[in-house]
């Protein structure tokens, strides 16, 4: 259940919030001075709502005193001494909002409901996403993971392969015994591709100082990731499908056989299918190395994990830097409207890049037009499609209803206006569950 925290000593106003919360289902914390705040902190609920002047001590000064974890919480700060030295101050030590009264209640509910979407859902147990599509690759994920059957994951660049590979090493129980070793099949010269999947003994060339396990060898009991697979070329690729159908090879200047067990799991962002029917891939490595396929679909085909996956990685830069990151809701709308042809690759450049050039942290929307956005052109800006945006809002809606009424599906279709047949193929089509 979502808590919390209402700092305020006016009786009147903290009933009225205490109410209006409680309503929403969520378990309100109320405490009418900072010292019963500070043990109640401790706590760390979902949202902090404050009164800025309070009998003993300005709560923005405060603020700025407690630790790191404790201000990157979603923060609300309410007055009816309204300054704009008090909101910039509170804006830049990491609140969310800075609301002058009397202000309306219902906006609030809102803001709060925005701010802790992602903990009153179920998306906090998501690994690479929350869209339907992405829970039907973590769902195929988690399938496959007990198999020893090879896996092709299949992208473009920056959307989540790797990810995806070192999810299913994870969930592997023989991960417990190896390793998971990732090449990067683009980034080796050709001349040392053998002895970098094979290794080598000493001596066996020139620059030979010392035996040197090759990749294959140092994934034994683990997995081996073979990204940008198709870069391989073909007298690579001969070699490499004979140590994947007999477990074992040569390394260069050995008559020695080696052994090794291991898990394959490739990647590729180019269409190997059609490169193995023009002749440029092998057919038989094709079929060894894609037993299961999984796609990964592009950013820009889910937005409504841009925002999840944004609120994800700016967590991740507080706990990294240590200190607070605040984001106004214009910036968020400017990052949801971009196509992000780089997808969460490029999504992470551009939220570290607005994070070093922010002021104290707070990410507002950029001056300058988008790097990757052509201006000249209206028509070419890059808007996110109609739907999708209906799907995003319809369920956020559907999820908050079903919070509200906890998780009863008759209750939330009467408070939804409709039936529970309706309801329940929305929930089906919008991969929602009570």
């Amino acid at each position: 259940m979502t808590s919390i925290l209402l700092i305020e000593d006016d009786a009147i106003m903290g009933e009225s919030l205490l109410q209006r919360f409680e309503l929403e289902g969520m378990r309100v914390t109320w405490c009418r001075r900072l010292a019963e705040a500070t043990s109640a902190l401790e706590m760390l609920p979902s949202a902090v709502i404050s009164d800025v002047r309070l009998p003993d001590g300005l709560a923005t000064e405060w603020f700025l005193e407690l630790p790191g974890s404790m201000r990157a919480l979603p923060w609300f700060f309410l007055t009816g001494y309204g300054s704009v030295n008090d909101a910039v101050n509170a804006m830049r030590a990491g609140a969310r909002e800075y609301l002058t009264k009397p202000f309306d209640i219902e906006n609030l509910v809102t803001l709060v409901h925005d701010a802790v979407a992602v903990t009153v859902t179920k998306d906090d147990t998501a690994v690479l996403g929350i869209s339907a599509a992405m829970r039907r690759v973590e769902s195929l994920v988690h399938k496959v993971a007990n198999q020893k059957a090879s896996v092709l994951l299949s992208g473009e660049s920056g959307v989540g392969k790797e990810v995806a590979a070192q999810m299913i090493h994870g969930l592997d129980p023989r991960s417990e015994k190896g390793e998971f070793i990732a090449v990067n099949c683009a980034a080796i010269p050709e001349t040392m591709l053998e002895a970098e999947f094979f290794g080598y003994e000493k001596g066996s060339f020139s620059g030979a100082v010392r035996a040197h396990k090759g990749y294959l060898e140092r994934a034994n009991k683990g997995t081996l990731f073979l990204d940008e697979v198709g870069e391989l070329p073909p007298s690579m690729q001969a070699k490499l499908l004979r140590a994947l159908q007999e477990k074992c090879f040569f390394r260069i200047g050995s008559e020695k056989t080696t052994q090794s067990d291991f898990r394959i799991l490739a990647a590729t962002n180019r269409d190997l299918y059609a490169e193995m029917n023009a002749g440029k891939f092998r057919e038989d490595l094709f079929y060894r190395l894609a037993v299961i396929k999984i796609e990964l679909p592009p950013l820009r085909e889910r937005p409504e994990d841009i925002r999840w996956l944004t609120e994800k990685l700016l967590a991740q830069m507080v706990l990294e830097q240590g200190r607070p990151i605040a984001m106004s809701e214009a910036f968020l709308l400017n990052v949801m409207s971009r196509q992000w042809r780089g997808n969460v690759r490029e999504l992470r450049s551009y939220l570290e890049e607005a994070v070093v050039l922010s002021e104290a942290g707070i990410l507002d929307t950029p001056s300058e037009p988008s790097r990757d956005l052509p201006t000249a052109n209206v028509s070419s800006v890059n808007i996110a499609p109609l739907q999708s945006v209906v799907e995003v809002a319809e369920r956020s809606h559907i999820q908050r209803a079903l919070d509200h009424c906890e998780g009863s599906v008759g209750k939330t279709a009467e408070v939804l206006g409709i039936s529970r047949k309706t309801l329940w193929e929305k929930m089906k089509r919008l991969s929602l569950s009570v």
